[in-house]
């Protein structure tokens, strides 16, 4: 027989509450009635908690108690849903241990009957009670030393020898120690030389007049908690709360080093975690030192003072000055040196940064930019240029360094200024396309492959050769007369009726002084055919710079060293057949020694050279156009195409294997041209 105590006792929390009682279903033992259903619900006061203890369970049994049952909750969730028949053991075993609510929580059922019963069912009843929880066994209740449980509640407390904080849990011992005013002493951790307790956060204050400062230094043992990978579990953490020196924290079994802390107001804390151990902690002492300045005042600096040492006391005056290359921090100012005193708190006073010479962004020539975008400016920083466009390149090294006077200078010292680099066309370099063919006879060039080639349309017809993005080469018969005449020259196409060719206006005309000239041309008057064309060579400047790309680029002019060359190709529209050329047309020629090549009786010199090959060469229209060797499609970027000769004058019969055409030799004129375009 089992038997139950009940005893019915009052609580005094916002009004009276019932500890105990039974619950049952309706009409028990008799039996319950089909769609019956009962609910019931108990909360416990805080501090407590409610139990249920089934003693009896008779229900119609059905698959997931779908038909008759009774759910149990705690706290809102749902605990059992039963039905069938259970007796008293099986319910103490696997059901009464789970009925409770959590502390200050509820317990509730649910009973409901379906509409049938197909044979009589006693029904359930159970006794419920409301019982203090004794937080103390929770582990969760965070009291890190003593636990006192009482009815509704728990309560820590501590040992003798520490105090319980603020948060009501924790034990702490009670270690902070004021020592302002002190000028020497000794610090121990709590205990010491025992183990610490745990637990402890412990405060020393030192404290004295501005123009102090603390020296610390350990003695004995240092013995603080820190784990495997370094990291502190306990620590003795050092903050000079005046000066600049920043916080220190030690832990672990290595004494530290002797401290001066630059600080007339030191706080020293011992923390330690939970858990205790048999680490003794630490034992230092202290004591005081007149407070002095350190050198240099600022960066960049250095101090010019009669004084030895490496230490300066409070109220002395210093020079200080900035270091090569660096000045003073202030506006509109080159000054490298002022004054400074060393004030009792350890600081220098002025203080004034030095700063580093800035060299400025330069003023870039056209075409001319840096290769970083905003790059520092400032002393030892370097700065590097590229051209703006590919189709030009730097004369020169592009680095440069700011030094100490505020100047960019290049690799070999020279003043940015002095030697700025300029961008120049890159000459001699035609577009990556097919190759092959002649001028007479020859065959039609494309886009790109002779981007160097000017066109002179209409009266006097001719060419000309591109050498800068300013400046073009020809034969001076062609412009002998239209000196004080605005030509116009197109380029950038093979096609001469092309509807957009680059248009160029020339602004000069020079003639080589030593060309035998035949006269002013008067109104429409045709010049005369020259009869003698030694010097045959003349420079076009253009009014405005040529935008160069792909299909107009320069041609470069040749070495004074070059060996002579042995062919080569001429391109130009000149004749034809017996018509004018349409299309821009070359082919190769070789080159002849000049005894090898009739004149028809006109003066030759060794300002000319002879060119010609089978069913190639050179016509009426063509004078002024290039003679460029290697032969097309043999250029590359480490052998660019280079202006061997003008078209300069022939026979009368183009294309004639008896005669030759004759070419004038820009090799014999890389002075004048020179000289030329710089004076101009």
């Amino acid at each position: 027989m089992i038997v139950f105590r009940v005893i019915f006792l009052l609580l005094s929390l916002c009004g009276s509450v019932l500890l105990a009682g039974w619950v049952q279903s309706p009409g028990y033992p008799r039996g319950y009635d089909p769609d019956s259903s009962l609910t019931w619900k108990e909360c416990a006061p805080t501090g407590h908690k409610i139990t249920l203890t089934l003693i009896h369970l008779d229900l119609e049994e059905s698959i997931e108690c779908d038909d008759d049952s009774l759910k149990v909750f705690a706290d809102d969730e749902l605990l059992f849903n039963l039905c069938g028949r259970k007796s008293m053991k099986e319910l103490q075993a696997s059901i009464n241990p789970f009925l409770h609510s959590s502390s200050g929580g509820c317990l509730s059922f649910s009973f409901v009957a379906d509409y049938s019963n197909p044979e009589r069912y006693t029904g359930f009843r159970g006794f419920y009670a409301i019982q203090d929880v004794d937080e103390c066994k929770d582990p969760d209740n965070d009291c890190t030393q003593l636990c006192n449980n009482y009815i509704g509640g728990y309560r820590c407390f501590c040992r003798p020898g520490y105090i319980l904080d603020p948060d009501k849990h924790t034990c702490k011992v009670s270690c902070n120690e004021d020592h302002t005013g002190s000028q020497e002493g000794v610090l121990k951790s709590p205990d010491w030389p025992e183990p610490y307790p745990e637990n402890s956060v412990c405060s020393y204050t030192l404290a004295v007049e501005e123009g102090l400062q603390f020296e610390l230094t350990f003695t004995g043992v240092f013995d603080v908690e820190m784990k495997e990978n370094g990291q502190c579990i306990d620590s003795l953490t050092i903050k000079p709360l005046s000066g600049d020196v920043k916080s220190k924290m030690f832990c672990g079994r290595d004494l530290p080093p002797f401290l001066l802390t630059r600080s007339h107001h030191v706080q020293i804390t011992f923390r330690t975690d939970h858990q205790g151990g048999s680490n003794r902690g630490f034992s230092l002492s202290y004591r005081v030192r007149e407070m002095d300045c350190a050198g240099p005042v600022t960066p960049k600096s250095s101090l010019i003072s009669q004084h030895s040492d490496s230490k300066y006391p409070t109220g002395h005056k210093v020079k200080v000055k900035c270091d090569k290359g660096y000045v003073l921090k202030l506006d509109e100012s080159a000054e490298v040196e002022y004054e400074s005193t060393c004030q009792k708190n350890g600081k220098w006073s002025p203080v004034i940064p030095c700063e580093p010479v800035d060299c400025g962004s330069p003023d870039l020539p056209e075409l001319v930019e840096l290769s970083e975008k905003d790059p520092p400016t400032t002393y030892l920083k370097q700065i590097s240029f590229k051209c703006k466009s590919q189709y030009y390149q730097l004369d020169k090294t592009g680095n440069f360094t700011c030094n100490a006077e505020g100047n960019w200078v290049s690799e070999s010292g020279q003043k940015l200024t002095e030697d700025l680099p300029k961008c120049e066309p890159v000459c001699g370099i035609n577009s990556d396309v097919a190759f092959g063919g002649r001028v007479f006879g020859g065959k039609q060039a494309l886009l790109g492959q002779i981007p160097w080639q000017l066109f002179h349309k209409s009266s006097p017809r001719g060419g000309a050769s591109l050498i800068s993005d300013y400046w073009a080469l020809t034969a001076a018969h062609v412009v002998d007369g239209y000196e004080e005449t605005t030509m116009n020259w197109l380029g950038g196409i093979t096609d001469g009726q092309d509807k957009n060719p680059v248009n160029m206006e020339t602004e000069k005309i020079i003639i080589h002084p030593n060309y035998k000239r035949v006269g002013k041309r008067v109104g429409t008057e045709k010049p005369k055919n020259p009869e003698n064309f030694d010097n045959d060579i003349a420079l076009i400047k253009m009014s405005a710079r040529v935008t160069l790309g792909p299909n107009i680029r320069p041609l470069c002019l040749p070495n004074k060293t070059d060996e002579p060359v042995a062919e080569g190709t001429i391109s130009g529209f000149g004749r034809y057949g017996k018509q004018m050329s349409r299309y821009l047309l070359y082919g190769l020629v070789q080159i002849y020694q000049l005894e090898m090549c009739s004149s028809r009786g006109l003066p030759v010199s060794s300002n000319m050279f002879c060119a010609g090959g089978t069913s190639v060469d050179s016509c009426k229209g063509d004078s002024g156009g290039p003679l460029f060797s290697p032969s097309l499609g043999y250029g590359s970027l480490d052998k660019p195409y280079r202006l061997a000769g003008i078209v300069s004058w022939g026979p009368l019969e183009c294309g004639n294997e008896s005669f030759k055409g004759y070419y004038t030799k820009v090799q014999n004129y890389l002075d004048w041209i020179k000289e030329t375009i710089e004076n101009n």
